[in-house]
């Protein structure tokens, strides 16, 4: 079943962000509450805590490393059908997880298989949201990924009651057969074909796809990313052992958390209604927060009052929250709506090299000087890092002409050129967007 025009920021596109919403909790949601089941296999093999931290580790790297995979297969058989067997696949790899004797099954089953689910049914959630919006791109994204946040508050809580009432491994085999519902969230992302003017012509989708490396602006948004993931996977991991260490409780610690936590998805729809503004564009604004997040980060060991790190936790869930809510919007405007998806896919290993490498470096800085505010002040340094390596401007403007210089995204405000007969191939971007949205 085909979508029209009329489906574009009105119609089912409405519904295909809503399932993007439910997906995002039930997916996403998941991959941030991956501690909540460490402790649960930390408690019931009584392996060390390096060891089964990998479980957490393995799964994350899985589900951000196969996301080019998800896109080639989008690709092929399109969002709805991969995002059906991304769940499903989820689903097989945590009911599995609840028959586990050992931990070296749980890297594979919890780790590889349920990393791997996750991985792909995420980039359709986006990528779905991303074709059936256009002038409401950015709220559309912003409520979708908020998703995350809902996943986040609740997984933890219903994991505590089912350990309240089941043995863990019931608990586990319950959560897998939830995840089933992502299955449902898939049957609903009809494919969305806009009508276009006879004058615009698409470049044929390709199976897998790597021109946007030519893009000298994609790589400086790659290298954004696996400095921010970097930074990011250093606070969330030692945060809450730097509240504790500066004398407040672990239930506060906890609190402070679960703020960060709205914080991070009030964030989002912010984020998303804010890129509306008809003079910010989403990189600028992109841009902006991802300094914020810096400056805060660089500030936060400077006090151990509770509510100094309350107001930090506020800033860092809200400023941080631009990551997942205007990185697809982003991507639209520095290498094309149909570059899109391998582009997305491609940038999450960029982004797991950072999550992967950000927190054990952390670890070793605090073995070697006992301090966690020298981990703060290199996250808080590394996110400044990655906000100026996107305003480095593009090296090829630098040596020509303004007049040669045309259709380069700007992090200033909006384009306002206006365009008549285009026709976008591989190596040029030069299409109108308002012309274009369309699942290729």
């Amino acid at each position: 079943m085909i979508r029209n025009k009329a489906d574009v920021d009105q119609g089912w596109a409405w519904v295909v962000m809503l399932s993007s919403f439910i997906a995002h909790a039930l997916i996403y949601g998941l991959t941030y509450s991956v501690g909540v089941f460490v402790v649960i296999f930390l408690d019931e093999f009584h392996e060390s805590s390096g060891a089964t931290a990998w479980i957490g580790s393995m799964n994350t790297a899985a589900c951000m490393g196969i996301s080019p995979l998800s896109s080639v297969l989008i690709n092929k058989y399109g969002c709805r059908s991969v995002l059906i067997v991304g769940s499903v696949i989820s689903s097989i790899g945590l009911i599995s997880s609840s028959f586990a004797t050992n931990i070296y099954h749980l890297y594979i089953t919890f780790g590889l298989i349920l990393g791997s689910g996750l991985g792909i049914a995420y980039i359709p959630c986006i990528i779905s949201v991303t074709e059936h919006f256009e002038k409401r791109r950015t709220l559309a994204l912003g409520i979708a990924v908020s998703g995350v946040g809902i996943g986040m508050l609740t997984y933890p809580p219903l994991t505590q009651e089912l350990l309240k009432r089941y043995n863990w491994r019931q608990a586990v085999l319950i959560i897998g057969a939830i995840l089933l519902h992502g299955v449902v969230c898939g049957a609903l992302l009809f494919p969305c074909k806009a009508r276009l003017p006879i004058h615009v012509q698409l470049p044929k989708r390709k199976f897998i796809s790597l021109s946007m490396f030519k893009k000298e602006m994609y790589t400086k948004l790659s290298i954004n990313n696996m400095l921010f993931a970097f930074g990011l996977s250093i606070v969330f991991v030692h945060l809450p052992s730097y509240i504790i260490s500066v004398g407040h409780s672990e239930y506060a610690a906890a609190m402070l958390m679960s703020v960060n936590g709205i914080a991070n998805l009030i964030g989002k729809i912010l984020h998303g209604i804010a890129a509306q503004h008809p003079t910010l564009t989403a990189t600028r604004l992109y841009t902006m927060s991802f300094m914020m997040v810096g400056i805060v980060t660089l500030l936060c060991p400077f006090s151990s009052n509770y509510y100094y790190l309350l107001v930090y936790c506020i800033f860092l869930g809200t400023f941080s929250s631009c990551w997942g809510s205007l990185l697809p919007v982003v991507l639209v405007e520095l290498i094309g709506l149909h570059r899109m998806n391998n582009g997305y896919g491609f940038i999450m290993i960029y982004a797991a090299v950072g999550i992967l490498l950000g927190a054990p470096v952390a670890g070793w800085i605090y073995d070697a000087s006992n301090c966690f505010s020298i981990s703060f002040y290199l996250a808080g340094s590394v996110f400044v890092a990655s906000s100026i390596a996107m305003l480095i401007p593009p090296l090829k403007n630098m040596f020509c002409k303004t007049s040669e210089v045309q259709n380069v995204p700007s992090l200033y405000g909006k384009a306002s050129a206006k365009y008549t007969t285009v026709q976008p191939s591989e190596n040029n971007d030069v299409y109108n967007l308002n012309d274009i949205n369309t699942q290729k």
